[in-house]
């Protein structure tokens, strides 16, 4: 558990060891293309999205062409961000601990369900905004289980040296659909009307389904039996706690979504209060905003070496607020399309630095479950925003609540301003699982009773105030991998000798706190390592509660 290594020497990484010509290859923004694997489920995906985006014009228009309120059409938004919220983290555990693409073909056979309902009821004539909403949540609820598990699963589709360009690549597909989808929709919605668009969306996701059912991949081996619900999310919150990334991911995508959800909340209102209002006018709208963000998409890279990841999102959203102010205190549709383009640049240049961060930053232990925190975050702020834009809209008209989303964002771009991201390198979250340690010698129940883990240091006077630095980050390093309480003692007549206490829920989690151990993490216990002063390693010390004991043990003991 103690042993240094060095990731230059001891542990080389892939992509050193990798000849230059292949590297180079594999750089490029379309290298994940040449997965089949990969190449055969993105294109579905783009099939999928078209469906996803024609189908979300034909119920906007839907619900705003019954007279519904502007908070009625805000509710499409809610109903769609609601299950994100409540279930991701079930789903991050879930698809943390078991096979995700089963888990994704689950979450799409939900999904498809409540399309085959919605169609049926559309061509029965059955369909009105409450209906609508309905079926929309219940399709939510799907997506709710698949997300989290397809985020997760791009590094099991693509090596790990193609992570960040396979999520911008979807990025891509994403607003590309949102570019042609829109349109599409708005086109069929015309000429054959909502159900027949209901069903081409259900079409479009059988190919994803398809795609997924032919993926054949190695299932990652795993050492130590799934952790129970509970225990995945209180692991994953515990892990929030102590990672700086996850938790101001969470906070600037929350801010981020609770303003600039007024776009998608309104802009059904919008088009339809234009003069020139139409279901192809909304589509067109909707385009413009996939447009801005395929050409964002394709300027991401480049932004982002120029300014950094922090200072991206910050000129993102701070540009994103200025349009809609823009959009805030005018009518005019040559003033409105070039902003609408600019807001889907603004919007995908976030949202991708958001998911790019947490995919290359957290460890893959853990990578469903951050992402599905910060899917939670940015939901509950398009969620909430919907809900507060479309009351607002009631009462201070359209664009006002528009120009107040516009300045809301704008005071949280300057709040979040100072706030730094590290820069995005997937190296030192690789994981180097340490040797499995045998258990005690007596018998007991590696699920019950806690373990109490102590770390002998010899540390010289001189180097005191180094290794108290040093030992602070090795305490965010125990209690996010899993410990439960750490502390760090100075003997009081030996004074150079130190020791680190930590404990641990049972024995079966301080098992999985070693295979939990990355290449960042070594590197932290090398920094204290350096300063032990011993002939010897530290001396390491483990004992297990009482209560791990068997209940009959424990009840003679108890006796005797």
């Amino acid at each position: 558990m103690l042993q240094p290594v060095s990731p230059q020497n001891d542990l080389p990484l892939e992509s050193q060891r990798a000849e230059p010509e292949q590297s180079k290859r594999d750089e490029g923004a379309l290298a994940p293309l040449r997965v089949p694997a990969y190449r055969a489920i993105w294109i579905a995906y783009l099939f999928a999205n078209l469906g996803v985006w024609a189908q979300s014009v034909a119920a906007a228009w839907v619900v705003t062409s019954a007279q519904a309120s502007p908070l009625m059409v805000a509710m499409i938004q809610v109903a769609a961000s609601l299950p994100l919220v409540i279930l991701s983290i079930v789903s991050g555990v879930v698809a943390d601990n078991y096979d995700r693409r089963r888990i994704m073909l689950v979450g799409l056979g939900f999904e498809i369900s409540g399309g085959v309902f919605v169609t049926a009821c559309a061509f029965l004539g059955y369909l009105d905004p409450i209906l609508l909403i309905m079926s929309i949540l219940w399709i939510s609820l799907g997506a709710a289980i698949t997300i989290p598990a397809w985020q997760a699963a791009v590094n099991e589709q693509v090596p790990k040296r193609m992570v960040g360009s396979a999520v911008l690549l979807n990025s891509v597909n994403y607003n590309v659909a949102r570019a042609l989808g829109p349109a599409l929709g708005g086109l069929l919605l015309s000429l054959v009307g909502p159900a027949w668009v209901f069903l081409f969306n259900c079409f479009c996701y059988v190919t994803l389904i398809w795609a997924i059912w032919r993926w054949r991949r190695a299932l990652p081996e795993r050492r130590l039996p799934p952790e129970r619900l509970y225990e995945g999310v209180v692991a994953a919150l515990h892990f929030t706690q102590y990672s700086s990334v996850t938790r101001l991911v969470m906070a600037r995508s929350f801010a981020f979504g609770l303003s600039a959800s007024s776009v998608w909340a309104l802009l059904p209102l919008v088009a339809h209060q234009n003069p020139r209002g139409s279901a192809s006018l909304y589509g067109l709208m909707l385009g413009a905003l996939g447009l801005g963000a395929i050409f964002g998409s394709t300027q991401v890279g480049r932004v982002r070496q120029l300014l950094g990841s922090s200072r991206l999102i910050s000129a993102a959203a701070a540009t994103l607020a200025l349009m809609l102010v823009l959009i805030g205190v005018s009518d005019t549709l040559w003033l409105l399309f070039p902003a609408l383009v600019v807001i889907g640049s603004c919007w995908i240049a976030a949202l991708a630095t958001y998911n790019t961060s947490v995919q290359l930053l957290v460890p893959d232990w853990v990578k469903a479950r951050a992402l599905a925190l910060y899917q939670t975050a940015l939901y509950s702020g398009l969620a909430l925003g919907s809900f507060l834009w479309g009351h607002l809209a009631e009462t201070m008209g359209v664009h006002g609540a528009l120009l107040a989303a516009g300045i809301l964002l704008l005071l949280s771009a300057a709040i979040f301003l100072p706030s730094r991201l590290p820069e995005l390198d997937s190296r030192g979250t690789a994981q180097v699982p340490l040797p499995r340690m045998a258990g005690p010698s007596f018998t007991f129940d590696p699920q019950r009773g806690s373990v109490q883990v102590s770390i002998e240091y010899r540390i010289p006077a001189e180097r005191t105030r180094d290794f108290v630095r040093a030992a602070r980050a090795l305490r965010k390093l125990r209690m996010r991998n899993g410990a439960e309480r750490w502390s760090l003692y100075r003997d009081v007549e030996e004074h150079e000798l130190w020791q680190e206490v930590f404990l641990v829920r049972n024995w079966l989690q301080h098992l999985r706190m070693l295979d939990r151990m990355t290449i960042s993490d070594k590197v932290v216990i090398d920094a204290v390592m350096t300063l032990h002063a011993g002939e010897a390693p530290p001396r390491v010390r483990h004992g297990v509660s009482y209560r791990s004991a068997p209940r009959s043990s424990a009840g003679e003991a108890q006796v005797a």
